[in-house]
């Protein structure tokens, strides 16, 4: 009997896959890599890292998130134990950026063990339209694995170095040529579109909020619903919504009133219509600081990042 295991970047479809005939056991990263910053290092220094962020994020004990990191982390060490591992990944860039984590990861073990997941490592096929969780289980059925080889994790390694790094530059470039993973580039892109645009100063998630605001989306469930109808690549949760929007409404320059029905500020609607430039608050996109007089910015012209002068 084939034994198989079911990687996938959060619980959404635990119950699912074996109502699809999918069965097997059920390894969940529970890691939003796309929030928050990360790093390059050792994985015990990125659990570290990536624990406070979680906690931060989320509203849960530190601990809990580094025990839930490390215990998922800790996981793919068992795959050499499966006949198949499938990897359940997405188009948007939640999923592709933990896939190329997972893909990082498994590269070092590939490379220390002589390829140990060799023909035993698959992706299952999105159709760059709808999430997995919402195909019905006849569909999920019908879905053939794509097999996986050294190329493709040697591409999601690379990035994976490009998206933890301080610098975005080798990410653009990757953005721009053919990859053997279908969804990466688009992911990865729109990723590098939550910088700062020169021409404003928002990021492009906190543009399209501040448009649903304007629009007459007043409450976290409205603007996250107007986000997910305008962005088909960043598939916005509702912690995401509520993080973007506590950071614009934040401080004497807030772009949103302070709470719920948000409004936009003065200072919010002549950023929005182009009559004022926005002051991004500190923070990490992946590898990048953000801060108030950002070195990395988005230029919309040039489709590409620009470093400061």
């Amino acid at each position: 009997m084939t034994s198989t295991a079911h990687i996938r970047c959060g619980d959404d479809l635990r119950d699912l896959l074996p109502r699809a005939g999918h069965d097997g056991a059920y390894l969940p990263i529970a890691d939003p890599v796309c929030v928050g910053a990360v790093s390059d290092d050792d994985l015990m220094a990125y659990l570290g890292l990536r624990a406070r962020v979680v906690a931060l994020h989320a509203g849960v004990d530190g601990q809990e998130a580094r025990l839930r990191l490390g215990r998922d982390y800790m996981a793919l060490n068992t795959l050499a134990q499966f006949d198949r591992v499938l990897l359940w990944f997405e188009h948007d860039l939640w999923d592709q950026a933990c896939l190329i984590r997972v893909l990082s990861l498994l590269e070092d073990r590939a490379l220390a063990e002589g390829a140990p997941l060799a023909g035993r490592l698959f992706l299952m096929p999105a159709d760059g339209k709808r999430p997995f969780a919402l195909l019905p289980p006849e569909e999920l059925a019908t879905l053939q694995p794509v097999p996986l080889g050294l190329l493709q994790l040697a591409a999601g390694a690379e990035a994976w170095a490009a998206f933890a790094s301080p610098n975005p530059t080798a990410l653009d470039r990757l953005t721009r040529r053919a990859s053997p993973l279908p969804h990466l580039a688009a992911a990865m892109r729109r990723h590098l579109q939550d910088l700062p645009w020169r021409a404003d100063g928002l990021a492009l998630t906190e543009r399209l909020l501040l448009r649903a605001v304007a629009d007459g989306a007043a409450d976290l469930v409205a603007v996250q619903r107007a986000l997910l109808a305008a962005d088909p690549v960043f598939h916005v949760t509702d912690l995401i919504v509520r993080d973007v929007a506590l950071r614009l409404a934040t401080g004497p320059q807030r772009l949103i009133s302070r709470s719920a029905p948000w409004t936009l500020t003065e200072r919010g609607a002549a950023v929005l219509g182009g009559q004022a430039k926005h002051r991004p608050a500190p923070r990490f996109q992946a590898g990048v600081m953000v801060g108030p007089e950002p070195m990395w910015w988005w230029d919309p012209r040039a489709a590409g990042v620009h470093q400061a002068a």
